[in-house]
């Protein structure tokens, strides 16, 4: 059977990660690299890996709009590691073309935006998988498998808790990044739209007995800034599903120290806890037995995506992370801005700078701004279930909410968004 043809946007950023998921389809005889989207900018940084590239027959275009023009017929798969904004756009526009998509993630900055990707593949008979890396691994399916199947009993509550910190520098490194809108463009950047998403979606599709994501009944958000951004870089969503599960998600990049992910789903018959991008998990039955697993199955596990969507092109396994299961992390994402618009900017009393290391790039310095005394309070909030603003802590002092509606939600206006 012929290798699947990739052609991947971007010589840098998370398209190198792209290039790197390829190469290793291809040493499976999966795959094989036929092009890259290079950006002139993204040439002059790395001309070691363009000549590389060439020597290997890879086609380079200067931009999307070049590969569009001339490019589909080179290839079977566009994977679209870009800009929020662009996602749905560039997609629905490469699958009109004839190709599958593996889209990163978030899908989108809104819904609708979500729902004209699904319209476009069921219109176009195209694959589009979703780069969400754990709906794809052994942890998150194993988990997920243990609550659909009812051993933990009835879900009642689950938590997800993250702290990442991230440097001025990380928020001036693209021109999305941070913002809620560029011109008519949501974009909706948040922890909870770009570094965790992966784990806002984690909590919504594990905590659910249906197979895909749960269903959010209703949603209250208290969101906050620490630094000088249009969005918020500190995110407590309360949420309940339609199968009556209470979920608390708390999510910061103005922490002191990298803190989780962290997931707890407690059921009537047994608590989980899922731990650290590994996806350390223990799960602990009420009869006494113990059970643990995690994604360390091979070392290349977040490539795992990847493979499975060259098995279903070929017809041989189903896309694990569709448009539509994805949907419920753009949802949430929407409800909690309609939740509340009003983002606080937290008192410059309460925050303190410092130069540390950076989690990404690793080897690395930056500016960091920093909620103080926030890293005891998560934990103190995940377990209580309690707001920030509940703990007296003076930062919080206030903060309100109103409680949203998730039901039959098909369209984010974002008219008092600021």
């Amino acid at each position: 059977m012929e290798p699947i043809r990739f052609v991947v946007i971007g010589l840098g950023g998370y398209g190198l990660v792209h290039i790197d998921a390829v190469r290793w389809l291809a040493r499976q005889g999966l795959a094989r690299l036929t092009g890259v989207v290079a950006l002139p900018v993204d040439r002059a940084a790395r001309p070691e890996m363009v000549t590389s590239l060439q020597q290997e027959g890879v086609t380079l275009y200067e931009s999307v709009e070049q590969f569009m023009s001339s490019g589909p017929g080179t290839t079977d798969v566009l994977t679209v590691p870009i800009g929020i904004h662009q996602h749905v756009p560039v997609s629905v526009a490469a699958m009109e073309a004839g190709l599958h998509v593996y889209c990163e993630k978030p899908v989108a900055g809104t819904v609708q935006e979500v729902d004209q990707l699904i319209a476009a593949r069921d219109r176009t008979g195209r694959h589009c998988a979703i780069g969400f890396q754990h709906v794809y691994s052994n942890s998150l399916r194993q988990l997920k498998a243990r609550i659909q199947s009812g051993r933990l009993g009835t879900l009642t509550r689950a938590t997800l808790f993250c702290g990442w910190p991230r440097s001025k520098q990380y928020f001036t490194r693209n021109e999305w990044t941070g913002k809620l809108r560029i011109g008519t463009d949501w974009i909706l950047d948040s922890p909870a739209n770009n570094a965790n998403a992966h784990y806002l979606l984690n909590i919504l599709y594990a905590g659910s007995q249906t197979a895909g994501a749960a269903s959010i009944r209703s949603l209250a958000a208290h969101l906050y800034r620490a630094n000088p951004l249009e969005s918020t870089d500190t995110v407590q969503l309360k949420m309940v599903t339609d199968e009556h599960v209470r979920m608390h998600v708390i999510l910061t990049h103005a922490n002191a120290a990298p803190h989780g992910p962290r997931m707890v789903f407690s059921g009537d018959r047994g608590t989980a806890y899922w731990q650290t991008d590994e996806g350390f998990t223990i799960v602990r039955y009420a009869d006494g037995t113990v059970e643990t697993f995690d994604n360390r199955l091979h070392d290349k596990w977040r490539y795992d995506g990847f493979k499975n969507f060259v098995e279903a092109i070929r017809g041989t396994a189903p896309v694990l992370c569709p448009p539509e299961l994805a949907r419920a992390q753009t949802l949430a994402v929407n409800l909690m801005h309609d939740s509340c618009p009003v983002i606080r900017t937290i008192d410059p009393a309460f925050i303190t700078e410092a130069e540390d290391w950076e989690m990404f790039p690793p080897n690395t310095k930056g500016l960091f701004r920093r909620v103080r005394d926030i890293d005891p309070a998560m934990v103190v909030a995940a377990q209580e279930d309690a707001f920030f603003s509940d703990l007296g802590l003076p930062w919080a002092a206030g903060m309100t909410g109103r409680e949203v509606s998730g039901v039959g939600y098909t369209h984010f206006a974002g008219e008092s968004l600021r």
